[in-house]
């Protein structure tokens, strides 16, 4: 019995799936359009641009779905060829039990076929069939030397055991089943010559769908990568564009938005005039840090006499979280430091989309 067959099998095997699913996949977006072909939104429509939309948007479709068998078919190739490996391997190296002797007559015996049971499943198990050299009975037994039972089949009205009388020809097997308990009767027939013709259609078809649509749907290792480098673009594009529509709606990301971007010698600027009416002289900007993020160190002198320490510090706390609201800068959580009338603190800029949302957020 062979079970492990060529790559090429497998290659076909895998780009035929692949054929049907984009056909699939094409003719039932083309016939959903159809349908709604008489609606209001594509009643304007002449036939040719119909037909042109249509095959557009089937066409994408299919493309992902092409982009998305190749993605997985080296994968899957081997995952078959391992599985058939692994079958082949356990039929080929099965031995049949020694010591196999005749019920009947008690002669020697030889092995005349070997059967996979479950081939496919954890729990296969090999089959040898044993025929005796003299009085030509048959036997069957398992690997390990255990005899294989046969069962007969159950009626379905009385659940007793069928009696099955078989016919063999050329072309069909005919089975009898009867039962001994009640009136049920059943005729089973395999017809070989109609099996093999129907077996042939179906190979015929498949190789057709091949021959005719593998370069069109079936991708390979000299285009595969380049084509899924540009879907995968395209789709993270697609992707973008829907984030992108989804945060237009968000009043976060528009708040976001609006938030001026300012630089750091306009920023002394704004904050110098609004500091010097609160009492608050000689701003000055230490060198900036530059990493993810800008921050800068900055100092001025409380030049109000009769002002507290806490008054100050609050005063220009208050003063700085309000005229840097609608910017991207924001005092930073340590807030100020106060010695001898001298009040410190640091500055944090946001320039990236995200953080801004952020910002927003934690504002709010």
């Amino acid at each position: 019995m062979i079970y492990l067959k060529s790559e090429q099998h497998y290659i076909d095997r895998y780009d035929l799936r692949t054929i049907e699913e984009c056909l699939s996949w094409y003719w039932r977006l083309r016939e959903g359009f159809e349908e709604k072909r008489s609606s209001k939104e594509f009643k304007e429509y002449s036939k040719e641009k119909f037909d042109k939309e249509v095959h557009k948007v089937a066409s994408y479709t299919v493309n992902v779905i092409k982009g998305e068998r190749y993605r997985n078919k080296a994968k899957t190739i081997q995952g078959w060829i391992d599985d058939d490996t692994k079958t082949q391997n356990k039929y080929d190296k099965a031995t049949p039990p020694d010591g196999i002797r005749c019920k009947s007559c008690f002669s020697k015996t030889k092995v005349t076929s070997i059967d996979l049971i479950h081939s496919y499943e954890e729990d296969s198990q090999v089959l040898f069939m044993f025929e005796c050299i003299k009085c030509k009975k048959k036997e069957v037994f398992y690997e390990d030397g255990s005899e294989w039972h046969y069962e007969d089949p159950k009626c379905p009205d009385c659940d007793k055991n069928l009696i099955s009388r078989s016919k063999h020809s050329k072309e069909k097997l005919i089975t009898n089943y009867s039962c001994s308990n009640c009136s049920y009767k059943h005729k089973d027939i395999y017809d070989f010559k109609k099996s093999r013709i129907e077996r042939e259609a179906r190979e015929a078809k498949d190789k057709k769908l091949l021959t005719e649509y593998r370069d069109e749907f079936c991708l390979n290792d000299s285009n595969g990568p380049d084509y899924l480098h540009s879907l995968d673009g395209f789709i993270e594009l697609g992707r973008e564009w829907r984030e992108r529509e989804k945060k237009e709606k968000d009043p976060v990301y528009q708040k976001a938005k609006q938030l001026k971007k300012i630089k750091a010698a306009q920023l002394k600027d704004l904050l110098q005039k609004a500091m010097e009416y609160k009492g608050f002289q000689d701003l000055q900007f230490g060198k900036p840090e530059i990493g993810k993020y800008i921050i800068i160190d900055f100092s001025v002198n409380d030049i109000e006499d009769e002002r507290r320490e806490y008054d100050s510090c609050n005063i220009l706390k208050r003063l700085i979280r309000n005229e840097l609201e609608d910017t991207n800068w924001r005092l930073m959580t340590e807030g100020i430091s106060y010695r001898l009338g001298i009040l410190t603190g640091r500055l944090k800029a946001f320039e990236k989309e995200d953080d801004l949302i952020a910002l927003v957020k934690t504002s709010k």
